[in-house]
């Protein structure tokens, strides 16, 4: 049957009448989103509603994954598990005609709903299998995005994902392509502490799928013998990051990423993870040893019977902005030895803000030179500001390579050389708060007297300065207003973009870059708070992902911490024990006494005097069994413990600082003491056994105890007692 949702086409033909998958409850709720919200709307339901489904399905971000590819408005597009639409509307803004396969019925309804404006969409529900063998036409994109990972269940082979790309590349025209995004089963967040995605199991796909089957993610060596196999396709590869999902830059083998770069890593927007390393670091370590490509945490491929090389090596989107600010930075190849690099608008009301380019460019120039920089050349071609592509080493690459050696006198002494040429660009005037600096920055109190510049970049950060052989040029001026802006902020964006964008850098503050540059701390708030009102005009009313991050996600457990503070306790295990003859415990009065990583067995001699005794096994959390606490005879000792009972004479200490307190000493002479502690993971399972048993109790009890109030508020004594109170 064919249905229609406003001009999108459903055809339910090969529908097997039921939906074989489905998220459940939250599903629905999407429909209602899809059906009651315009798009322009879903990024404030997102932030509303913090969740990670619906961020996932209508985050704009999606689309990143295929909105550069160069459409020309005449493909037809075959989108195979289409899902919810969260990249059909990309594909239907950008191609002739739109075909989608999509298993679930209300997923195809959602996707539908969304899109109902789009002519040139329609729908095909049903399995891929089923639905294959009617189709006549040739596509001139396939796009498989998250997909191909499922191909056991799309095909039914003993080699079902050579065969998946088999059948697919039948339908492609001459020239066609398949555009396939996938995790990397060796992408670096999984080794540094990920959940592997479709399972959430730690480490699954890094282990080969040893618990789990139906999906796989593979390596790029694993993906380049099936496309082998597959009838020898070519792909070219790129690189997402930080993944397919979300993506913000997409890197190829044309132009991997420069060092410093990979510095976003917050991606489990849907899982709790671990943190392992830093992973910025370690990219860098992998860029030094040219083995990006292998731990990318996502591949793109795009697939083709013939080598085909896009023009675009490298995109950048920054669409995490007010719609007037939008735009995408693309490094184009036109040719084997040419390349420029284009900024373009992501849409109509952001033409503005590109055009704006090659005027500052013309009007600043000569300015720079005073001062021996330059500005990226930049002319206006078909709406997009088109510049210089230059090859060498930013000032930030240059100074995280003089902090790697260890030569911070050097990298201060290079830094300051271009604060100093910056703030002699802008002190050629006195600064005056103007109306136009207020709606940007704030009206913030700035007292003094500050110097300025009638035209003010405030965007001289260390990554936007080219070092070349006998060239220093500024290669990224978007940000540049007609209005004077203080100097001192200019260089305090410069200073804190650099030191805090990567935590490798926090070794340099106790440098004082800030005081040194002539800053107070009292400018340095004054400065936060221009930047925050900064970042706000520039978002307006778009609310970016990352900051939903602490909302959405669960978070990260630093694993670092823990090891460290396990690691002393381990060094530094031994039983402590404090004597009180009156006065109280006090460190002065006690005793160490060494432990194993087992725990302790001795027999203390008790000095003279003593009244009470406290055991201090370690400072360690964990849990510890109590073996023997007793006197001479045999006589066990009373005593009191902040440890949380797990057991028979087992105890479990969330907080660390684990103690026994013994009371009434008097007269003994020895204390037998035996303990033994546990293992970590047995311990954590006890506690919370024992916890989940406890609470059960103090639940049923609160239930008794108010059953009991009930009935006795319909006694007549309890009435009588309420209407005397009243009164």
């Amino acid at each position: 049957m064919i249905e229609k949702i406003g001009k999108a086409v459903l055809d339910d033909t090969c529908y097997p009448g039921q939906d074989l998958y489905s998220d459940g409850a939250i599903e629905d709720e999407m429909l209602e989103i899809a059906r009651t919200y315009p798009k322009e709307q879903w990024n404030q339901v997102i932030a509303e509603r913090k969740s990670w489904p619906i961020l996932y399905h209508f985050s704009h971000v999606r689309e990143n994954i295929l909105s550069w590819l160069p459409f020309t408005g005449k493909e037809n597009v075959l989108e195979i598990g289409s899902g919810c639409g969260a990249i059909t509307g990309a594909l239907c803004k950008k191609a002739e005609k739109v075909t989608c396969i999509e298993l679930s019925k209300k997923r195809s309804e959602i996707n539908a709903w969304r899109h109902k404006d789009c002519e040139n969409l329609t729908i095909l529900m049903g399995n891929f299998q089923e639905i294959e063998p009617a189709l006549t036409e040739k596509y001139d994109y396939i796009t498989l995005i998250g997909v191909f990972e499922y191909g056991e269940n799309y095909i039914q082979s003993d080699t079902p994902y050579v065969d998946f790309l088999k059948t697919i590349a039948r339908h492609l025209k001459p020239g066609g392509q398949i555009v396939l995004a996938i995790e990397n089963r060796f992408g670096l967040k999984y080794w540094a502490g990920c959940t592997e995605d479709h399972f959430g199991t730690l480490f699954e796909g890094l282990e080969g799928y040893p618990t789990t089957k139906g999906v796989k993610t593979f390596t790029q060596k694993e993906l380049t013998e099936i496309l082998e196999k597959a009838g020898n396709l070519k792909a070219q590869w790129y690189y997402p990051f930080p993944d397919y999902k979300l993506p913000m830059t997409i890197y190829s083998d044309r132009r991997l990423p420069l060092k410093g770069e990979l510095n976003r890593m917050e991606t489990n927007f849907d899982r709790l993870r671990l943190q392992l390393f830093q992973e910025s670091p370690v990219y860098d370590s992998l860029l030094d040893n040219d083995m990006f490509p292998e731990f990318s945490n996502s591949f793109l491929l795009l697939i083709g019977k013939e080598q085909i090389c896009p023009e675009i090596v490298y995109t950048k989107f920054s669409n995490e902005r007010d719609a007037r600010f939008a735009l995408r930075t693309d490094i184009c190849e036109p040719g084997r030895f040419e390349r420029y690099v284009q900024k373009l608008p992501a849409n109509e009301k952001a033409c503005e803000h590109t055009a704006r380019l090659e005027r500052i460019y013309t009007e600043l120039t000569e300015d720079y030179k005073k001062q021996g920089l330059e500005l990226n050349l930049c002319k206006t071609v078909n709406k997009a500001a088109r510049l210089e592509y230059l090859e060498g080493m930013t000032l930030e690459e240059k100074l995280d390579q003089l902090l790697a050696q260890g030569k911070f006198s050097e990298l201060e002494e290079l830094f300051f050389y271009y604060l100093k040429k910056v703030q002699n660009l802008h002190s050629t005037d006195t600064f005056i708060k103007t109306p136009e600096f207020v709606q940007v920055f704030g009206d913030v109190e700035l007292t003094g007297e500050y110097s300025c510049a009638k035209m003010s970049n405030i965007d001289l950060v260390p990554a936007n300065i080219l070092i070349l052989k006998d060239r220093q040029v500024v290669i990224d001026y978007e940000w540049t207003f007609d209005f004077p802006v203080p100097a001192d902020f200019i260089l305090y964006r410069m200073i804190h973009y650099y030191l805090e964008s990567d935590g490798k850098r926090r070794v340099l503050k106790d440098r004082d870059f800030y005081g040194k540059a002539g800053i107070t701390q009292e400018e340095l708030a004054v400065y936060g708070e221009m930047e925050r009102n900064f970042q706000k005009y520039m978002h307006g009313s778009h609310v970016p992902l990352l900051s939903m991050y602490e909302d959405v996600s669960p978070g990260k457990v630093e694993i670092l911490p823990y090891y460290e503070q396990m690691r002393a306790a381990g060094a530094e295990r031994r039983l402590q024990v404090f004597f009180d003859r009156g006065n109280g415990f006090s460190e002065e009065d006690s005793e160490d006494y060494p432990m194993s990583r087992a725990g302790v067995s001795m027999e203390l001699e008790i000095p003279d005097n003593v009244k009470n005794l406290r055991l201090d096994p370690g400072e360690a959390s964990g849990g510890l069994i109590l073996r023997k606490l007793a006197f001479e005879n045999d006589i066990k000792a009373d005593f009191t413990t902040n440890g949380f009972p797990v057991g028979a004479d087992s105890y479990y200490f969330g907080g660390g600082d684990p103690q026994f307190v013994i009371g009434n000493i008097s007269g003994e002479k020895k204390l037998r003491i035996e303990i033994e502690i546990m293992k970590a993971q047995e311990a954590g399972e006890k506690f919370w056994k024992s916890f989940g048993l406890v609470s059960a109790e103090k639940d049923e009890e609160i239930r008794r105890l108010k059953e009991k109030i009930s009935q006795m508020e319909n006694t007549k004594v309890w009435k009588l007692y309420r209407s005397i109170k009243k009164k």
